[in-house]
């Protein structure tokens, strides 16, 4: 058996796949296979997996017809048999040693998840996301953290995880923030969780990911996962209630300015379902002291109209911006 599995979704990413792939056969750590997840790709990303399979007897391959990150994830797991499980997305790639740390760190601790940081790629800049030194908590330590969006994020390529968390766990079919859905519950499975601040995997940001393209056609996943998450952590944590709220009412704002701003009928239905779904946690996200006075100024008006909600909008905007060029 294996200590890690290494599971790729690909899809539709061949100038990125070598980069992805060599990036993990290089890694200081050897004790692993390699699942590549071949998601009914269009390109040659099937043949590409082949060849890996054909040199390294760590890789194994799968070709499925297209069902989405999520679907392509699942189906690595139901195969991975090693002790540990890792996630890469196949447009990134991760530096030499990222898995023996995270291993390491995992076995000396006696830890179910850890977790390293990243940078980000976007426009030929490198944005690095590091802070801490090794850190180690109990679930509900690491639940507050990372709702405080302090040393654990909920992107799961950046940690590794005990293989007996995904028993009765998987990731969410048919939906977008998909990691969102799923870390807070393997984290709430967990005993004890690791993190170091260094940026061990490296994540392309690309304009024309799923994530940009959501941007521009308006998808309320995140709000429903964040309803969710609190219902979930109403029941188990709630102390930390006020943290998924503020999550909750900022995700929907967002989504309620993308489609303010799209001047489009088509978002009428989905516009009143945000609004409602924030009306329940109203009282409680109102009267949170450090959420600025403007922003509290909008959620008033989600209860009034959409007309108003967009000429407060306009107005803490241009405020916004006349307060930083002054």
């Amino acid at each position: 058996m294996p200590a890690i599995s290494i599971i790729v979704p690909i899809y539709n990413v061949e100038k990125y796949l070598h980069k992805c792939v060599d990036s993990i056969l290089d890694q200081t750590f050897k004790d692993f296979e390699l699942i590549l997840v071949n998601d009914g790709s269009p390109d040659n990303c099937g043949e590409i997996c082949n060849e890996y399979s054909r040199k390294d007897p760590r890789v194994k391959v799968i070709h499925k017809k297209n069902g989405g990150l999520s679907d392509a994830r699942n189906a690595g797991i139901d195969i991975a048999e090693g002790d540990y499980i890792g996630f890469v997305d196949s447009d990134d790639w991760i530096e030499p040693d990222m898995y023996e740390i995270l291993f390491n760190m995992c076995k000396t601790n006696n830890c179910e998840i850890g977790s390293c940081t990243y940078a980000i790629y976007h426009q030929n800049k490198r944005i690095i996301n590091e802070s801490h030194p090794l850190t180690v908590h109990n679930n509900k330590q690491a639940m507050e953290a990372m709702l405080n969006d302090e040393l654990y994020n909920e992107v799961v390529c950046t940690k590794l995880f005990k293989r007996s968390l995904f028993n009765g766990l998987r990731f969410t079919l048919g939906i977008i923030h998909e990691d969102t859905a799923f870390t807070y519950k393997a984290i709430h499975k967990c005993e004890k969780v690791c993190f170091i601040g260094v940026p061990k995997y490296n994540y392309i940001k690309r304009d024309d990911s799923i994530m940009a393209n959501t941007k521009k056609n308006v998808r309320i996943d995140s709000v429903l996962i964040y309803e969710e998450m609190y219902q979930f952590i109403k029941n188990d944590y709630p102390q930390l209630c006020d943290l998924v709220a503020l999550k909750l009412t900022n995700c929907s704002m967002l989504a309620l300015n993308l489609m303010i701003n799209s001047n489009s009928s088509n978002y009428k239905t989905t516009y009143y379902k945000v609004v409602n779904i924030m009306n329940n946690y109203f009282f409680r996200t109102i009267k949170l002291k450090n959420y600025p006075f403007s922003v509290k100024l909008l959620l008033v008006a989600t209860k009034i109209h959409p007309v108003f909600y967009k000429l407060i909008m306009d107005f803490v905007t241009l405020r916004n911006k006349n307060s930083k060029s002054a």
